[in-house]
């Protein structure tokens, strides 16, 4: 064994990742059969223990190993916890303090799901002690698990919608020999742990597929050894090998801490891997096991030890004294011999009842005339009493051997003398608990670990509508509490009050902080503890315990501080805060924390200086009125006042701005007729250079345009002339005359014509002959 650890810890050494290996199954395997054969010797010795636990052994006559953990197992576990989330500190948070409640109610939850199919907590907790006290270590898993409802298939062949209609958290029992762990001397060095199963046909489709799950091969369940195609034997054990028909196959389910893998190895798959999977839980330790459940542990080793095997030589003694005990109590027969002569006198007196005389025949008196005690020899029984009474006490001083090894006094088995004292049987009782109690804490420590593990898993896989459902609790939703603050801010644009409704509601407690504070703060700012004894103590006389001494104490500092506070010395506020503090110390202090808050300080008493105390309060009650109403109408003119100089500032600013805009307009029309006038100053310069080019045409069109203009006045003023003048002329004459201008008329529409061209030259753009400088010749 020794061989196999140095092998294992030279691999680790030289760098032998599996992740690394041309053939990782070959280095799995090797690692768990390694591990097989560190720890052959206790499972060995864990079969042959739970063969004699269940009265499979008939060398076992006087079962001691039975006695024995049925003792010890109701004094370990007997009752299902009670799981307390509480805050660190014992100040007031609210937030902490809702999330402790949610927490405390998902895990009372889980601890109590009666789901069908599930194994539930009780009954994973027994299996468990009853595991550690045999074989000396159990193994449980936690593991999460949802219900799943798959929609209709779409039309392009995709995947079906999926919805969670459940989510739970439970916890699986593992056989004790067939969980292997990675060689390590404490828990928080172990590398992975494997864990072995027998699936069928069925569950390898499910788990890895069809192709897969063909080439593995399945094995009935009477044979009871399954050999790989790589050589390796795996033993089955005796409620695997009543299977019947149903044939299995062997895989190991590995949780290499390294990368935080998944990874399943069969020795009769030689493609490989089965399957690689991430994480699942992601908890904070990875493993989904806590530390292993042992009473018993070698310093610097985790490998386990069954508690029998401490007192195993005294039980074999045990058990050989009790087969001598029985030898004897056979041979101790009350036989004797007697003298033929008695004849049949010594039937009839054996048969005689009580008060009967037999008589006796000649012969019989004549065998009596030597002596009857003569005639008769009776079988020595009285050596072997003494025998068997000194074996007998030699039996009890083994069991009371036992007894001083296990730790197991008289008054935890019910037996008691007597003649023995009050206070020896205490001193016999508090002295036997005393033994348990490392025992205890430790099944308290396994339940503890695993109620942490499962809270981890639920805040962190669980959605708000489960938990809600889960614990009762109103607390608001995401969508609730956004929809809250979005009626509050509509309110408040609105200019109306706040409905109270819509205020308790943002006051109240929401899912998403008190989540979040549970998934970053699960371990590290809670202490998920078990109450004192709640595994072995009845539920009722707990409750009653802890009310009790609650009550005690707030009894006690009521009496103290009362007085002290009705004569003023001291404060109402500090005297409910030692209040609060002293109940958040007990479990039922936090149902009444919110009731202390509300607590209002005392009145005073009555002693006849009410009257004048409130006559007095009344008339400075009036007095503080009138003055007040006396500033507040000061208050009042003061504001006016101010209000009209404020009026008279705006007025001012009012004209200093429309002088500034009127200001501003000028200045804009001064720029703007600057302007134009610099653009008709650029417009003239232009059209004086380009008069200056065609001053020549311009110049004798303009006297032909003044000779004609010259001409066609002096015809018209003839023409006016002459029809003054022939005003009665008849019409012959004016025909005569219309004929005499009609010349005229003519030269004047040809004038006209040309005059018209000669516009539309000048209109047409001008061009200029420019010299090879580019200048205007």
């Amino acid at each position: 064994m020794a061989r196999a650890s140095t092998a294992g810890l030279r691999r680790k050494r030289d760098g032998d990742d599996p992740r690394t290996q041309a053939d990782p199954v070959r280095w799995w395997l090797n690692e768990i059969e390694a591990a097989r054969k560190r720890e052959k010797e206790f499972r060995e010795t864990g079969e042959k223990v739970n063969e004699i636990y269940a009265g499979e052994h008939t060398a076992t006559p006087f079962n001691i190993l039975f006695s024995n953990t049925e003792t010890l197992f109701p004094a370990l576990y007997s009752a299902t916890p009670r799981p307390v989330v509480q805050r660190r500190f014992k100040d007031d948070d609210p937030l902490g303090k809702a999330a402790a409640k949610a927490g405390e109610r998902v895990l009372a939850y889980l601890l109590d799901t009666n789901a069908e199919g599930y194994e539930t907590f009780d009954g994973a907790l027994s299996a468990a002690t009853l595991d550690a006290l045999l074989c000396g270590r159990a193994v449980t898993t936690v593991k999460y698990d949802a219900q799943i409802a798959y929609g209709m298939r779409p039309a392009d062949g995709g995947e079906p919608d999926s919805v969670k209609t459940g989510e739970l958290v439970c916890l699986d029992v593992r056989s004790w020999d067939r969980v292997y762990f990675g060689f390590a001397r404490r828990w928080t060095k172990v590398p992975w742990v494997a864990y072995e199963e027998w699936i069928d046909k069925e569950e390898a489709v499910r788990l890895f597929g069809r192709a897969t799950a063909d080439k593995l091969v399945f094995s009935q369940g009477e044979e009871d050894e399954v050999r790989g195609d790589r050589g390796e034997r795996a033993k089955r054990n005796g409620n695997e090998r009543d299977m019947g028909e149903r044939k299995t196959a062997l895989v190991y389910q590995i949780w290499d801490k390294s990368d935080r893998k998944i990874r399943y190895v069969a020795p009769s798959y030689a493609d490989g891997l089965l399957k690689t999977l991430d994480d699942p839980l992601g908890l904070t330790g990875f493993f989904n096991c806590p530390e292993p459940l042992g009473f018993l542990c070698r310093p610097n080793s985790l490998k386990p030890v069954a508690p029998y095997t401490l007192y195993a030589q005294q039980a074999t003694e045990l058990n050989e004294i009790t087969r001598r005990i029985s030898r004897v109590t056979k041979a101790i027969k009350a036989k004797a011999v007697y003298d033929s002569e008695l004849g049949e006198d010594i039937k009839a007196l054996v048969e005689a009842d009580d008060n009967e005389l037999v008589p006796a025949d000649k012969s019989s008196s004549l065998a009596a005339e030597k002596g009857l005690q003569n005639a008769i020899w009776a079988w020595p029984i009285d050596r072997l009493v003494v025998v068997l009474r000194e074996l007998i006490v030699a039996r009890e001083q083994v069991k009371q051997t036992i007894y001083e090894i296990t730790g197991i006094a008289d008054v935890m088995r019910g037996q008691s003398n007597a003649s023995e004292t009050l206070g020896a049987q205490e001193i016999k009782q508090s002295w036997g608990t005393l033994r348990l109690k490392r025992m205890q804490r430790e099944v308290q420590r396994y339940v503890r670990d695993l109620l942490r593990m499962m809270l981890e898993v639920a805040v962190s896989r669980f959605s708000e509508e489960t938990l809600a459902a889960m614990t009762g609790l109103s607390y608001l939703t995401g969508q609730q509490r956004v929809a809250a603050e979005a009626s509050a801010q509509s309110m408040q644009l609105a200019g109306g009050p706040l409905d109270p409704r819509v205020a308790a509601a943002l006051q109240a407690p929401a899912w998403p902080p008190v989540m979040a504070l549970l998934r970053e703060d699960a371990l590290r700012g809670y202490r998920i503890d078990i109450e004192t004894n709640s595994t072995v103590e009845p539920e009722a006389v707990e409750d009653q315990k802890q009310i009790s001494e609650l009550l005690n104490a707030l009894g006690q500092y009521l009496n103290g501080v009362a007085p002290l506070v009705a004569r003023g010395v001291m404060p109402f506020g500090v005297a409910q805060n030692m209040l609060l503090a002293i109940a958040r110390r007990f479990r039922f202090g936090t149902e009444i924390e919110d009731d202390i808050k509300q607590m209002q300080p005392p009145q005073p008493e009555d002693d006849g200086q009410a009257a004048k105390l409130a006559e007095m309060q009344a008339k400075m009650q009036a007095e503080s009125q009138q003055a007040a109403a006396k500033l507040q109408l000061e208050a009042q003119v003061e504001q006016g006042r101010a209000r009209l100089e404020m009026e008279k500032l705006a007025m001012q600013e009012r004209i200093a701005q429309a002088d500034r805009e009127a200001e501003m307009a000028r200045e804009a029309a001064r720029i703007k007729l600057e302007r134009d006038a610099s653009i008709a100053k650029l417009r003239l310069e232009r059209e004086i250079t380009l008069a200056k080019v065609g001053i020549d045409r311009q110049t004798e069109l303009d006297k032909t345009q003044q000779a004609l203009i010259s001409q066609v006045e002096i015809a018209r003023v003839n023409a006016d002339a002459k029809a003054v003048k022939q005003a009665d002329v008849d019409a012959a004459g004016q025909q005569k005359l219309a004929e005499g201008l009609a010349p005229l008329v003519e030269q004047l529409q040809a004038l006209a014509a040309q005059l018209a061209e000669m516009m539309a030259a000048m209109a047409a753009p001008v061009e200029f002959d420019r010299g090879t400088d580019g200048r205007i010749m």
